[in-house]
């Protein structure tokens, strides 16, 4: 069980619900086999995992964000890529602050378009059956729940399984108002939910690393025997577990506080900050674990790897919220460094950053 020193509370799932999921993925990873995005999504929508927290009168499941985390986790340790976080946590909410109709069952993203209409290296972009556009109107915003057919949609380079591409609204789409606050809620939920896959998917890199190096054999022994690859195996965990310990208090934050409380945008920034951190390590320590055999597509490490990296980048780079954290360091001066370090310290205005930079205001 994983709680918190502070609030008590429990973020762990029902055993058996976690089973499911365990089960659910088992079937789409491996070496063997080569996961299908849709028919991934498929099983999640016949098990009631596909919208699982949507609230139960528009045919979700109703369920929070304990159970969306485990579920995040869950695909990302197995390298099963499916777009559960944009149709579930992101275009769901978004379209419920709107007033749209949120009963699909079909898949969807997100695209916060800049002043030319265009949005940039939209995860998932021509591969859900919906993409839901978002720009600025006035001071507020306005989203239009558009089929992807009816969009331009042009694939970018992507490094991995996750495909993205720039999504273009230059057709008449019913628009409809939706609050800036909602707008700013989707980047944190948004930054919050890329922190937990990449934990999820440190995790996979530790479980794949241990199988490695106690199942294969080199001089006559197992590389597990070797003290160089114990301590690149140490590491990552080490570093899964930080990771964790940060992605855990922002995920608090999201049951307690819906991530509007006053220390929310600093606790997802710390999330992000030691997930980039330790990421650079993990993946780093896995290749070299895995030798040349991580490298090639035969091999899993890939689906690990690189959805990790990509995940990295989104919502913000590292130095993006790193560069609050240390304006909040520095305007707190030397007083305010230990407690900015025991309690946290209120952060303000990274959403509107990030919203200002993508859509060119």
């Amino acid at each position: 069980m994983t709680t918190s020193n502070t609030t008590e509370i429990d973020l762990g799932v029902d055993p058996d619900l976690q089973n499911l999921m365990d089960d659910l993925v088992s079937g789409f990873s491996g070496p063997d086999v080569e996961p299908d995005p849709d028919a991934v999504w498929a099983t999640l929508t016949e098990v009631g995992l596909a919208r699982l927290t949507a609230p139960e009168e528009s045919g979700g499941s109703g369920a929070g964000w304990t159970e969306a985390a485990a579920l995040l986790r869950t695909l990302a340790a197995a390298g099963v890529a499916v777009p559960f976080a944009e149709t579930d946590l992101l275009a769901g909410p978004l379209r419920r602050a709107a007033g749209l109709d949120d009963s699909s069952v079909q898949t969807a993203t997100v695209a916060v378009l800049g002043s030319d209409g265009t949005a940039h290296r939209v995860p998932w972009a021509g591969a859900t059956a919906t993409v839901l556009c978002v720009r600025r109107a006035s001071d507020d915003y306005e989203v239009a729940d558009v089929a992807t057919d009816h969009l331009v949609v042009v694939e970018s380079e992507g490094i991995s399984a996750v495909p993205t591409g720039s999504v273009t609204a230059d057709g008449d789409h019913p628009w409809a108002p939706v609050p800036a606050s909602a707008v700013q809620a989707h980047v944190l939920r948004g930054a919050l939910a890329r922190a937990l896959q990449c934990v999820g998917a440190m995790d996979g890199m530790l479980a794949s690393s241990i199988a490695h190096t106690t199942e294969r054999n080199q001089f006559g022994r197992a590389l597990a025997k070797f003290q160089s690859v114990q301590n690149l195996v140490v590491d990552i965990a080490a570093e899964s577990v930080l990771s964790r310990a940060a992605v855990d208090t922002a995920l608090v934050d999201a049951l307690t506080d819906d991530l509007a409380g006053g220390l929310s945008e600093f606790r997802v920034a710390v999330a992000r900050s030691v997930v980039s951190q330790a990421l650079a390590v993990a993946v780093r320590n896995a290749h070299q674990i895995h030798g040349a055999i991580g490298t090639t597509h035969e091999h899993t490490l890939h689906r690990l790897t690189l959805p990790a990296l990509q995940w990295r980048s989104e919502f913000g780079s590292a130095a993006f919220w790193e560069g609050f954290l240390s304006r909040a360091a520095v305007t707190g001066g030397m007083d305010g460094a230990w407690p900015m370090i025991v309690e946290g310290a209120p952060v303000d205005g990274i959403p509107s950053a990030w919203l200002d930079a993508v859509t060119g205001a």
